[in-house]
């Protein structure tokens, strides 16, 4: 088949099937990670109140206050394994991806003002970047007998299509119409047929008896990041105000590879045959630009407390996506016409449109023990929900902004952080990450399999200073239990793939003050 470019009509059959898709991505573009330091990390990321360390400045710009000296750092993530592992009808597998990458580099400027203390006493500004998110992950999940079939997913959004809207003739090509792709896809391949007229008939099926099993399989493997470059401004005011600013552009970069099969199963003391076998292969990147503003504060009402406030405009991301899919199959014993291999590619769909994140708001406290300990919590308030596309060529995505309403919640992270300094040279330090469940407990009038959605993080390290030179060490572990479909089937309760993920990490920060 010859493989053209998406005209807008193709997008908005490709989009018109992969609504879930953009959720996810919603969900999925706006979850950030502050723990771009290992000092920070090993907090718990809750450093709204306390600054003084190049993470903050994308938590709480008013922490850029707190340098009394300029200083460079860079931290590396030296061992980051995400293990996931993945349930789905009885059967377990687990798939583990390994990366290697640099989380930030940092440099700060100290200007000094009033020499008594008093009025302004330091102007700071502070470039570089900070890593907000990891996408690296891998997953297999498997069904050795499964009651239902992604080939009545296809037949059922096919339902409606004239059958000669799917076949290719000169001067007709269903990817330039409003065919959905996955239906021309499923039909080349013969998985589905017309079952009433031939010629006019609109009504489809599968080749599948009644209450026939199948095998499943899907193997995914997932890559990519969101970094965010900065240009951060702090002042000092009296040492007991701190305001900040940061300027923000984020680097998205996703990029997702997906192969689902299903074989056919010789069902012993029965006639039934293994039919053989198809795949399905989807390739998405997305790569994008986006900008905010963050603006925060910092009071210090007692020498040992501090209370921080901060501000997060949505990050508004333009989104350059590129599309295709693949299917094959080798059938036996379906029909003269369709026994033997078959394989269909869509046209190389390019597509743009934008995206704003949520807005977040930052509540912090801190107290300090005696200059011997420090205590730190944060409170974060995001509404998942307020997440948007838009300017999707001529389609405007209201299905997928009404989906994001219908699935996402507003939702309260709670971010715990503390450090006990051994001596001059050594601190120990330990933090804990709550962040709250984004999916409303139903939606479209049923149960949402991610009512059970949960995310922590463990952490703790340590860190030493010796003259102008810094070294901080953090190990963390981070819990996460979701839940997502292969499919839907109007009408059947698929079972959802239980996803739960360990993701380990190790930093090393180095700084050098000036």
């Amino acid at each position: 088949m010859k493989k053209l470019y998406f005209t807008t009509m193709a997008i908005i059959a490709m989009t018109a099937v992969s609504s879930a898709q953009y959720v996810d991505n919603a969900l999925l573009f706006s979850q950030q990670n502050y723990g771009s330091t290992a000092r920070s990390k090993a907090m718990g990321n809750a450093f709204g109140a306390l600054g003084g360390d190049f993470g903050s400045l994308s938590i709480n710009p008013a922490g850029l206050g707190i340098y009394q000296r300029g200083e460079v750092s860079t931290t590396i993530s030296l061992f980051n394994q995400n293990a996931t592992e993945t349930t789905y009808q009885g059967n377990s597998n687990k798939e583990n991806n390994n990366n290697f990458n640099f989380k930030n580099f940092g440099y700060v400027s100290s200007i000094p003002g009033s020499a008594n203390n008093s009025g302004l006493v330091s102007f700071n500004f502070g470039i570089g970047y900070n890593r907000l998110a990891n996408f690296n992950q891998n997953s297999f999940v498997s069904s050795e007998s499964s009651p239902y079939s992604r080939m009545d997913a296809f037949a059922q959004q096919t339902n409606g299509i004239k059958y000669n809207n799917l076949v290719s003739i000169d001067g007709y090509d269903p990817y330039q119409s409003s065919v959905p792709w996955e239906s021309k896809l499923a039909w080349e391949n013969y998985l589905i047929d017309v079952t009433n007229s031939s010629t006019t008939g609109d009504k489809y099926a599968t080749f599948l008896l009644d209450n026939e099993k199948v095998k499943q399989r899907e193997a995914a493997s997932r890559e990519g990041f969101i970094n965010e470059y900065l240009a951060s401004f702090g002042a000092n005011f009296n040492h007991r105000l701190y305001l900040g600013a940061t300027i923000g552009m984020q680097d998205l970069f996703y990029d997702e590879a997906k192969v689902y099969s299903e074989f056919g199963i010789d069902e012993v003391g029965t006639n039934l045959k293994s039919w053989g076998h198809y795949d399905y292969a989807n390739n998405t990147r997305s790569t994008g630009v986006g900008y905010n503003l963050k603006l925060g504060a910092i009071y210090r009402p007692l020498p040992v407390l501090r209370l921080g406030l901060a501000f997060h405009t949505p990050t508004y991301f333009h989104i350059k996506e590129t599309y295709s899919s693949t299917m094959s199959s080798n059938l036996d014993g379906i029909s003269t016409q369709a026994d033997g291999a078959h394989k269909e590619s869509t046209p190389i769909g390019n597509f743009e449109y934008n995206f704003h994140s949520p807005l977040r708001v930052i509540a912090s406290v801190a107290y300090q023990f005696e200059k011997k300990a420090i205590f730190s919590m944060d409170y974060e308030f995001v509404d998942y929900a307020s997440s948007k596309f838009s300017h999707g060529y001529s389609d405007d995505f209201s299905v997928e902004n009404g989906d994001i309403k219908s699935v996402y919640k507003s939702v309260s992270n709670i971010r715990l952080g503390a450090e006990y300094r051994l001596n001059d040279a050594f601190s120990l330090r330990g933090g804990l990450e709550f962040l709250g469940n984004p999916y409303k407990s139903s939606a479209y009038g049923v149960s949402q399999p991610n009512m059970d959605y949960k995310f922590t993080t463990y952490n703790g390290g340590f860190g030493y200073r010796s003259g102008k030179y810094s070294l901080d060490v953090t190990y963390s572990l981070g819990d996460k239990t979701n839940y997502m479909y292969l499919y839907h089937i109007d009408g059947i309760n698929v079972d959802p793939v239980k996803y739960h993920n360990i993701n380990q990490e190790l930093l090393f920060t180095f700084a050098i003050r000036m």
